[in-house]
This record gives C-alpha cells, sequence and structure tokens, in this order.
C-alpha cells in the first residue's frame, strides 16, 4: 500500500510528465533545497539550488531539448522517498552514462518536497533512503 509521501511524489511526476511544471511546483516547498550532479562531468561533485525558480529554470530547459521524463520507482521510508526517473536521450547530454536514469532521494514534510538529493546510482539512492532493495 502506498505512503502519503509516495502519492504525492507520484502526482508530482505525473503533473510534469504533462508538462505542467506549475502544478508540480505546487508540490515543491518554496525554499527547496536542490543537490544535483553536474552531468558536465564524469566524476561529479553535488552542486546546491535554493528555491523553486532554479528547478523550474532546469525543467524548463529539459524540456526545451525534448526530454520527457517518465517515473519508473518510488520507495518510501518516511519522509525519504527514493525515485528512479527514466529520460529517454539523457545520456547524449552528459559525460557519464547512466541508462538515461536518474536517481533522487526526496525528502518530504507537511506535504511539500523540501529536499531533492541526486545519487550516482540506484543503490547510492536505496542507501541514503533507508530501503532495502526488493
Amino acid at each position: 500500500m502506498a505512503t502519503e509521501n509516495e502519492k504525492l511524489v507520484r502526482h508530482a511526476y505525473e503533473a510534469y510528465a504533462a508538462g505542467d511544471v506549475a502544478a508540480m511546483l505546487r508540490f515543491v516547498d518554496a525554499d527547496l533545497e536542490w543537490t544535483y550532479l553536474d552531468p558536465a562531468f564524469e566524476d561529479r561533485e553535488p552542486q546546491v539550488c535554493h528555491g523553486t525558480q532554479e528547478l523550474a529554470t532546469a525543467l524548463q530547459r529539459q524540456a526545451r531539448r525534448g526530454l520527457k521524463s517518465r517515473l519508473e520507482e518510488v520507495h518510501a521510508n518516511g519522509e525519504l522517498v527514493m525515485v528512479a526517473v527514466h529520460t529517454p536521450g539523457l545520456d547524449a547530454l552528459r559525460a557519464r552514462q547512466g541508462n538515461d536514469r536518474n536517481y533522487d532521494v526526496l525528502t518530504i514534510r507537511d506535504g511539500k518536497i523540501v529536499a531533492m538529493r541526486a545519487c550516482r546510482d540506484r543503490s547510492e539512492a536505496l542507501e541514503a533512503a533507508g530501503v532495502s532493495d526488493s
């Protein structure tokens, strides 16, 4: 049975997949802390962004490139939710290949995504979320 946090994440990604960035951002706290891995580098160091404007800019850039993401996996452990997202064509834009997939751990508080942490691979994401591989 899906938890409330899993449902919230699925709704956010469904809105984004439908091209509705504004609806997706309604699930995100205005003070979001977003840690991402710069795709231009093979050995990426985490970069930190703050607020929904930077996230909106990144999502709009992805849409302009014709990239569409699809949520493949969601695993919750309390306020932490691990996601696997498939974006066909993504590897063409990055130095380190990842089967066109990103793995993130989201932190949910009071019905909003307050943090997003990019992980290098699925096992790192599962471990960061405290979820066992099933």
